[in-house]
C-alpha cells in the first residue's frame, strides 16, 4: 500500500517541531558548567523528529487545548526521551544517533551520563511551567512512566542474557520502555486540556497501542531500513543480541536448521555486517520479517479503535494521520 501523507498534517507537525525547537532554545539558556550543559545542547541541537511533543500538542489540541498551554508538558517529554536515548546509546555502545556521533562517543561516559542526569532534572523543570490545576495528577503520571522506562530498560538488557525469550515477556518490555513514554504523550496531553475521563482513558490506550506498534516496527527497521535513512548502528539489536519481536517469532516458527544457526549467529563475541545480513535472510525465509509487518498493523488497527470512542466532538483526523505516518515510516 502507497503511503501518500497528507500534506497540511505534514506542514503541521513542522510547525510545532519548530514550536518545540523555539521553546527549547529559550529555556536552555544556562551554559555553566560547560561539561554539563554543552552535551546537553548537543543533545536537544540533533536532528530529531520531536514526534513525542508533537504527539502530546496533538492530543491536547484534539480536545481543544490551546498549544502554549500544552508547551511545557511537551518539552518536558521531549527532554525526558532524550534523556532516554542518551543512557541507551551508553548500554547499547551505539556510535552515532540522528546521523551524528552519540554523546558518550563525542565525549565520554562519564560526561554522558551526567548529561542524561540533567537532562530529567530539567524535564521535570518544564513539567512544573505547566498552569493546569491538574499539575498533581501529571506529576505522578511522568514520575511513574519514569520508573517503568526504567524497568522496561532493565528488563531489555536481563533479556540478552537470556536463551530464550517468551513473547509475552517481549510485549511486556517494551510496554513499558516505550509505549509508556507515548501513553504519557497522550494521557498528559488530555489532561493539560481538561478532558473527560472517558477521554483521557482513550487517549491512553491510543498511546499504548501507539507505543508497541512504533517500538515493533523500531525493531523492523533496525534489520530492513537504510542506515543513512535509520540515522544509527545498522543491525545494532543484532550486535547487542537483542530479543526483539523478529527474534522471538524466529525461534519459535523456524525449522531445527534455522533455530541451530541463528542461535550461532547469536552466540558469537563479534557479530559482522554478514552476520547480521544472514539473520534478515532467516527472518524472512521464516516469515518473520512480513509476521512482524501485520503485527505492526495490528496495534494500530487498536489504537484506532481506541479513537473511535471519543465523542464526536473530539478532533481526531490528525491523529489518524499520526498514526498512518507512524505505520508507513522508513525510518
Amino acid at each position: 500500500m502507497q503511503y501518500e501523507p497528507d500534506r497540511q498534517f505534514l506542514s503541521k507537525l513542522s510547525a510545532l517541531k519548530k514550536d518545540v525547537a523555539a521553546y527549547l532554545e529559550n529555556f536552555l539558556v544556562k551554559k555553566h558548567p560547560e561539561s554539563l550543559y554543552a552535551p546537553i545542547q548537543y543533545t536537544m541541537s540533533g536532528d530529531g523528529k520531536r514526534l513525542r511533543p508533537a504527539l502530546l500538542l496533538l492530543a491536547a489540541e484534539a480536545l481543544g487545548g490551546a498549544r502554549s498551554c500544552s508547551m511545557p508538558a511537551a518539552v518536558g517529554v521531549e527532554l525526558l526521551h532524550n534523556f532516554t536515548l542518551v543512557h541507551d546509546d551508553i548500554m547499547d555502545k551505539d556510535d552515532t544517533r540522528r546521523g551524528r556521533p552519540t554523546v558518550h562517543q563525542k565525549w565520554d561516559t562519564d560526561v554522558a551520563l551526567l548529561a542524561g542526569d540533567g537532562l530529567v532534572g530539567l524535564a521535570y523543570a518544564a513539567l512544573l511551567r505547566s498552569e493546569s490545576e491538574k499539575l498533581p495528577q501529571i506529576m505522578r503520571i511522568f514520575t511513574d512512566g519514569i520508573i517503568e522506562v526504567c524497568e522496561g530498560q532493565a528488563l531489555d538488557r536481563e533479556f540478552e542474557a537470556r536463551d530464550f525469550v517468551e513473547m509475552q515477556d517481549y510485549l511486556e518490555m517494551i510496554g513499558k520502555k516505550t509505549a509508556c513514554l507515548l501513553r504519557m504523550c497522550t494521557e498528559i496531553g488530555g489532561l493539560v486540556a481538561r478532558g473527560s475521563e472517558e477521554h483521557i482513558l482513550a487517549l491512553r490506550r491510543f498511546g499504548e497501542n501507539l507505543g508497541m506498534a512504533f517500538q515493533i516496527q523500531d525493531d523492523l527497521l533496525d534489520i530492513t531500513a537504510d542506515e543513512k535513512k535509520l540515522g544509527k548502528d545498522f543491525g545494532s539489536d543484532v550486535k547487542q543480541k537483542k530479543k526483539t519481536y523478529m527474534y522471538i517469532h524466529a525461534m519459535q516458527h523456524g525449522s531445527k536448521a534455522q533455530v541451530a544457526e541463528l542461535q550461532e549467529i547469536y552466540s558469537k563475541s563479534m557479530i559482522t555486517e554478514q552476520d547480521i545480513l544472514r539473520v534478515r535472510s532467516l527472518f524472512e525465509q521464516i516469515g518473520t520479517l512480513s509476521e512482524t509487518g501485520k503485527a505492526v498493523r495490528s496495534y494500530i488497527e487498536k489504537a484506532e479503535s481506541s479513537l473511535a470512542l471519543l465523542s464526536e466532538d473530539v478532533r481526531t483526523q490528525d491523529l489518524h494521520e499520526f498514526l498512518r505516518m507512524i505505520l508507513f515510516r522508513k525510518a
